[in-house]
């Protein structure tokens, strides 16, 4: 296994810990349960969108046919840090073990990406093909989905950061507990 592919996977067992370890705490924690459903339903406004203006068919074309998965590159993995895994756990997200292509980003899946939490890119990335295909009018309408999706991850990891601070726990971009 790459050194890569190993830090991806120190990474998903660490939120896997810490969903064991801190899950039925914050699942009681009425703050935090209402910004992961105002997440989620976010979440969800932003997939019906998508397959309302054919970002399904767009994206896949990429992820199949151009080599490494066009914006779902095998190196895109290595960006998703423990705390948006985790987010993935509490929404009961099976993270998979790895890419359904090769070369493709770890997360992405036979349907798109097998995440629901997706790390910032993910959600905001336009390529030139897609404002090739789309109308400015739809390009609008991702962009200010993606941002209510993204505000709503924002405060949600801020929300774990100050509870894990809180249990001695202290994340950063270069220091992730193990």
């Amino acid at each position: 296994m790459s050194e890569e592919l190993l830090e991806v996977e120190k990474r998903v067992q660490l939120a896997k810990r810490l969903y064991s370890a801190h899950a039925s705490k914050l699942l009681l924690d009425k703050g935090f349960c209402s910004l992961l459903n105002a997440y989620s339903r976010e979440i969800e406004k932003s997939k019906r969108l998508m397959v309302e203006v054919g970002l399904p068919g767009l994206c896949s074309y990429c992820a199949t046919k151009i080599p490494g998965g066009g914006c779902c590159g095998s190196h895109i993995a290595t960006w998703y840090d423990p705390l948006v895994l985790l987010l993935n756990l509490f929404m009961d997200v099976e993270i998979p073990d790895k890419s359904y292509y090769k070369d493709s980003c770890r997360f992405l899946g036979k349907e798109g990406c097998a995440l629901k939490a997706r790390y910032h890119f993910c959600v905001n990335y336009l390529c030139k093909r897609i404002h090739e295909h789309l109308d400015e009018e739809k390009v609008s309408w991702l962009k200010a989905q993606s941002g209510a999706e993204l505000f709503l991850a924002w405060k949600l990891e801020l929300y774990l950061m100050d509870f894990f601070s809180k249990e001695g726990l202290i994340f950063s971009n270069f220091d992730i507990p193990s």
